[in-house]
C-alpha cells in the first residue's frame, strides 16, 4: 500500500514556458548589472556573463557525473575569480543567484492537475513531498510558495540543499526517514526515467513516470 509519494517538480507539478537557454543567458546579464549598478562593483559584464554561464556548464556536467550537486552561488564565486572581480565580491555570490533566476522563475506556473491531485491525495491520507534536482534550493522555495503548493507538500527538498542529485538513492532515503514510512511503500512520480525512475529504483521504491503531453 502507498503511504508517501515524493513528486518531482519541473516537468510534473510545475511546466516551464521559455526558451532555457535564452533565459540562462538573460540570467547570466542579470548578475552582471546586478554587481556593477546595484553593488558598485567595477568589472567586464559581458565577460563576467560568458563566464556564469561556463562556470553553471562545467558544474552541471560534474555533478551529473558525481551525483554530487553543482551550486549556482558556487559557480557565480568561481566566474567571479575568472573575470579578476575585487575579492569581497564573491561574499555576494548567494544574493546574486536571485537576479540570475528572476527570469527562469517567472516562466513557472502549475500544471492544471497538479494542485486538485495533491489534494485528493491528501484527503485520502497520503503523504505527498517534492524532490528535484536543482542548483538552487532558494529558487525552488520561492517557486513552491508562490504557485500554490505549498500546503499540499512535506517536505520541499532539492539537490542543492540536500547536496546529492537524483538517481542516487540518499535524498530518497532521507525523505523515508522523515515521514517514518519503509521505502516499499512510498512511491516516486516523475517525468524524467534517468533521474526520477531509476532514483525510485535504487532507493526501492516504486517509480511511476508521468508524461506530460
Amino acid at each position: 500500500m502507498i503511504q508517501g509519494i515524493i513528486f518531482d517538480l519541473g516537468g510534473t507539478l510545475l511546466q516551464f514556458v521559455g526558451d532555457l537557454e535564452t533565459v540562462e543567458r538573460e540570467g547570466a546579464a542579470a548578475v552582471a548589472r546586478w554587481f556593477i549598478k546595484k553593488k558598485r562593483i567595477r568589472l567586464d559584464a559581458d565577460a563576467l556573463a560568458e563566464a556564469i554561464l561556463r562556470c553553471r556548464r562545467e558544474g552541471m556536467a560534474e555533478a551529473w557525473r558525481t551525483g554530487r550537486e553543482f551550486r549556482m552561488s558556487d559557480g557565480i564565486r568561481e566566474a567571479l575569480r575568472v573575470v579578476g572581480a575585487p575579492p569581497h565580491a564573491e561574499s555576494l555570490a548567494a544574493a546574486a543567484t536571485r537576479p540570475f533566476f528572476e527570469a527562469e522563475e517567472a516562466l513557472h506556473t502549475p500544471f492544471p492537475d497538479a494542485i486538485a491531485t495533491l489534494k485528493v491525495l491528501r484527503a485520502r491520507g497520503v503523504r505527498c513531498g517534492i524532490l528535484s534536482n536543482a542548483t538552487d534550493d532558494a529558487l525552488i522555495q520561492r517557486l513552491v510558495n508562490r504557485t500554490g503548493l505549498r500546503p499540499w507538500v512535506s517536505p520541499v527538498f532539492s539537490s542543492a540543499g540536500l547536496g546529492w542529485q537524483k538517481p542516487r538513492p540518499e535524498p530518497f532515503a532521507h525523505i523515508a526517514r522523515r515521514w517514518q514510512i519503509p521505502a516499499a511503500h512510498i512511491a516516486v512520480v516523475g517525468d524524467t526515467p534517468a533521474t526520477d525512475i531509476q532514483g525510485a529504483r535504487n532507493a526501492g521504491m516504486r517509480g511511476v513516470l508521468l508524461r506530460r503531453g
